[in-house]
């Protein structure tokens, strides 16, 4: 019993040990932090205010900024995420130096028009804010690099968004915007664009305008078509459509020579373009859940694929030209009715994941004894009843997926006794 006591007493206070040794480790680097500029503590920050560089507050709860933050002349980044402000004062505007302001996760509703006057300002993030509108005085942020908006409610963008000449990064994605202004255009040295989760219907012609784009992404929007300049991006490497109003594939997408990544998924896309193979830098491709019923040909000539996704359509037959591939990673044929795979399949000899679940698959071909990169193969809910024995050449599965076969099943224990690097899954 003594012991006991003993050593829970020793416990006990070891313990408090580490928590006052963490909390002095705590302070001494926050001390450390303000001897270089950055402080933790606003009351701290304005008893030394020509000191401070950098002001961090996280969660503190505040719902106002005194208006003596005027005082910190030569700040050059304020952070002020997750608190609890609605406004902010108009001497923000006063802080001339200021680069960085991060704002995310507040209550905001406007911003002054003195946001304008700081003109070294490089990167201004706003994101889960409630903001509906932003001040015309915003395009004078001439030194603006990076500006992020997302998750707020702004219905439009001022036209003097033209004047941002510095801005590489536009972040719009889950607002409730239907149209951009076409003086979006003017953005020249614009890289990436993100307006994701809108209501856009249409995009201005301007947009053909943003010669520098590299990065443009549209998903969950209402759109049908794009200009038919779009061809002209030609530094475009990366472009989502994924979940709108898609019927006809975009011809002019076909003539975007340096594109890597395209996401067309849940749309209502029949067939591709014939200019489509002309992608042939084309990495990525994911047409999930659109309505081709038989396999798109075009796809079979971008030699440079990785990443297939085909889930959710309705083709029966996977032709034999899915072999040309050869640099093929990932290939998602999940919830279509596929009966039967080509023994070409057999080629992808690059091949790491293979998805079939949900198929009417009832053989598989030997060949795909040939996958020897193959590391998760999912045959869930097809109509097999045996295997081929090639299959246990598949040295490096981490997962193989067999459920809803009864046949097979019952041969479960047998069969993942054949690949030694299965990993059971989670519950």
């Amino acid at each position: 019993m003594c012991f006991h006591l003993i050593f829970n007493s020793l416990q006990k206070k070891r313990i408090l040990f580490l928590i006052l040794f963490c909390f002095l480790v705590k302070l001494e680097a926050e001390n450390s932090r303000e001897n270089n500029g950055t402080y933790y503590n606003l009351n701290k920050a304005l008893q030394n205010p020509l000191d401070v560089l950098a002001l961090e507050l996280y969660d503190s709860q505040l719902t106002t900024l005194p208006k003596e933050i005027e005082q910190l002349q030569n700040l050059e980044s304020l952070r002020l995420d997750g608190e609890n402000l609605t406004t902010l004062p108009k001497e923000i505007g006063r802080l001339q130096n200021l680069q960085k302001i991060n704002l995310s996760n507040n209550r905001l509703v406007t911003l002054p028009q003195e946001i304008g006057h700081l003109q070294k300002l490089k990167e201004l993030s706003l994101e889960k804010n409630q903001l509906t509108t932003l001040p015309k005085e915003i395009g004078r942020l001439q030194n603006l690099q990076k500006i992020n908006l997302s998750n707020n409610r702004l219905v439009t963008l001022p036209r003097e968004i033209e004047q941002l000449q510095s801005l590489k990064e536009l972040y719009l994605e889950k607002n409730q915007l239907t149209t951009l202004p076409k003086e979006i255009g003017k953005l020249k040295k614009l890289k990436n664009l993100y307006i994701c989760d809108n209501q856009l219907t249409i995009l201005p012609e301007e947009v053909i305008q943003l010669q520098e784009l590299e990065e443009l992404s549209l998903d969950n929007n209402q759109l049908a078509t794009l200009p038919k300049g779009i061809g002209k991006l030609q530094k475009l490497e990366n472009l989502s459509l994924s979940n709108n109003r898609f019927v006809v594939f975009p011809k002019a997408i076909g003539r975007l020579q340096k594109l890597k990544a395209l996401y067309l998924s849940d749309n209502q896309l029949a067939i591709l373009s014939e200019q489509s193979l002309h992608l042939q830098k084309l990495e990525y491709l994911h047409l999930n859940h659109n309505r081709f019923t038989t396999f798109p040909k075009e796809v079979q000539r971008l030699q440079n694929l990785k990443d297939l996704h085909l889930n959710g359509n309705q083709f029966t037959i996977l032709p034999k030209g899915i072999g040309q591939l050869q640099k093929l990673e990932y290939l998602f044929l999940d919830n279509n009715r596929l009966v039967t795979l080509p023994q070409e399949i057999g080629h992808l000899q690059k091949l790491k994941e293979l998805s079939l679940d949900n198929n009417q698959l009832t053989i598989l071909p030997k060949k795909i004894g040939k996958l020897q990169k193959l590391e998760y193969l999912n045959l869930s809910n097809n109509q097999l009843t045996t295997l081929p024995k090639e299959i246990r050449k598949l040295q490096n599965l981490h997962f193989l997926g067999l459920e809803g076969m009864p046949a097979l099943n019952s041969q479960k224990n047998k069969i993942e006794i054949l690949f030694p690097n299965l990993r059971q899954p989670q519950d």
